[in-house]
């Protein structure tokens, strides 16, 4: 049995365009002709590796197209088809950027897919009896035949442990909420970029990334308990609810589940509590299988054979998760145009695949070259991602709206002095605050639950990592328009930092970019 009931196409009003949004980037964009136009082709002199020429960039209207197309291709589940046709964009891109060593590796890993119509939910028996709307699957959740599984639902309030109890149910449960105020970036910050003191100490802080790891605890405790599903409450309404993928672990659990919205998880939860606890067929009809796809890897090349790192990641749920890539493709055609003899060390363009399946592109990278020398050539690795964006956040209803914000950014960084002199430097040349230089995540840490490459960095390889990242509230969600949430005169000015850091630390010794100091 399939799912009861076609998956529509998400709302125009879920896409956060809005009419006033395209007429602004228009407005902003209307000095350019209708193509973005040639793109910086003459050889740059030898003083455009110390000092970044601003003008040899590409337009805000490539990287405005970049966003639509990215936009365009939705969600993009590693290893799918439109995850993989972006990566062949992306190498299409590279070559006309200058980028002559480019080539693929292979990245195998276990893909859990569900077809639009192979999953839903349904109340079979209690108070009106019939599909219920949910607002998107849990990936890796798990699978169910074809018929789906049913049962009687259960309900697991907030702070209470899974147990026994709830075996062979299925349970409905509360998205763990978590809250932070500025004191957590300022206290442990090495470096505050904040002269309007945008985000004070109490400034509160509210993000659905902060909320994975709790998600995750719940998750492998119901599991653990013997769970049969899991039926998720999202704390928002149902025109923004729909899309969430998470987690994104990679973690193919036995417990089948789906997000509702808050308006349907009060329905089913007042019926639990009201003893009349409904009936309800959950379908998730899943594969998992072995799948293969690819990390892309290019090469400029520089005086020396160490390699400064630029990394991304190519799969992501929307426009904005990730465009790092795109950022890479602007930064490398300058690098490309650079004499050779100015670059003191080559660079590597590492965009790696498997980010929305536990990192497995990063770490299978450095385990093909953990014996061939290539990572002990690596001095130092620039990740980016998240770029331009500016802040949306949630009103009293639950509906997102602009604020007129950047976005708090976080450059994450060892505490070596040379890569916090260099970051600190990078933010105040970007100049969009709130920005934090802030010590790279460990395990325990308040901010280590930020969502990102830096975890699989750290945990992979022992290279000094560089980490640049936003975490707007909508990162996490697929089927979403990013195009007119983002501030592309920002996005230029970001592109041209991370270039100008990249090439002063390609300057710096290599035991000066290991020297760490003391927590």
């Amino acid at each position: 049995m399939t799912q009861a009931h076609p998956r529509p196409a998400l709302p125009h009003c879920r896409r956060l365009l809005s009419l006033a949004g395209v007429l602004a980037i228009a407005a902003g964009l209307c000095a350019c002709a209708s193509k973005p136009g040639p793109w910086p082709a003459r050889a740059l002199p030898p003083s455009a590796a110390v000092t970044v020429d601003a003008t040899q960039f590409l337009s805000r209207k490539q990287l405005l197209d970049w966003q639509v197309d990215l936009d365009e291709r939705r969600l993009r589940a590693t290893g799918s088809p439109r995850h993989e046709a972006y990566i062949d964009a992306l190498r299409e891109r590279l070559a006309r950027a200058g980028v002559k060593q480019l080539g693929f590796e292979p990245v195998s890993f276990r893909q859990w897919s569900v077809q639009p119509e192979d999953w839903g939910l349904e109340v079979v028996s209690g108070d009106r009896p019939g599909v219920l709307p949910s607002a998107g699957y849990i990936p890796y959740s798990g699978m169910t035949p074809p018929s789906g599984m049913t049962g009687r639902l259960a309900y697991l309030a907030p702070g209470i442990r899974p147990n026994a109890s709830l075996a062979g149910k299925l349970v409905l449960v509360e998205l763990p909420t978590v809250a932070w105020t500025g004191q957590a970036f300022r206290q442990s910050a090495a470096h505050v970029h904040d002269p309007q003191n945008a985000m004070g100490p109490d400034t509160p802080y509210a993000r659905p990334f902060q909320r994975l790891e709790p998600f995750i605890a719940l998750l492998d405790g119901l599991q653990a308990a013997g769970a049969a599903g899991v039926i998720v409450i999202l704390d928002t309404p149902s025109r923004t609810a729909d899309g969430l993928y998470a987690p994104h672990d990679g973690v193919a659990r036995q417990l089948p589940g789906v997000f509702i919205d808050r308006a349907q998880g009060q329905r089913l939860r007042e019926g639990v509590l009201a003893g009349t606890a409904p009936i309800l067929r959950l379908t998730m009809a899943a594969t998992v299988r072995q799948a293969q796809t690819r990390n892309l890897i290019g090469i400029i090349p520089g005086k020396s054979e160490e390699l400064m790192v630029l990394a991304s990641h190519t799969d992501g749920p929307n426009g904005l998760d990730d465009n790092g890539p795109n950022a890479i493709v602007d930064m490398a055609q300058y690098l490309a145009r650079l004499p050779q003899g100015s670059l003191p060390r080559s660079v590597m363009l590492l965009l790696t695949s498997g980010h929305f399946a536990g990192g497995v592109g990063i770490e299978q990278f450095f385990k093909r070259h953990q014996d061939d020398g290539l990572t002990q050539r690596m001095a130092a690795m620039l990740a980016i991602e998240h770029l331009g964006a500016l802040e949306v956040l949630p009103d009293s209803d639950g509906y997102l709206h602009p604020t007129g914000r950047v976005e708090p950014a976080a450059l994450f960084s060892p505490r070596t002095p040379a890569l916090l002199e260099a970051s600190y430097a990078m933010l105040k040349q970007v100049n969009a605050a709130p920005a934090f230089v802030l010590p790279s995540s460990k395990p325990g840490q308040e901010h280590a639950a930020w969502f990102g490459e830096d975890p699989y960095f750290q945990s992979a390889q022992p290279v000094p990592t560089l980490h640049y990242m936003a975490q707007p509230y909508y990162l996490l969600d697929h089927g979403i328009d990013t195009t007119t949430q983002l501030d592309y005169r920002l996005m230029q000015r970001q592109i041209l930092a991370l270039t100008q850091m990249l090439l002063d630390l390609s300057r710096v010794p290599p035991a000066d970019l290991r020297k760490e100091t003391a927590p």
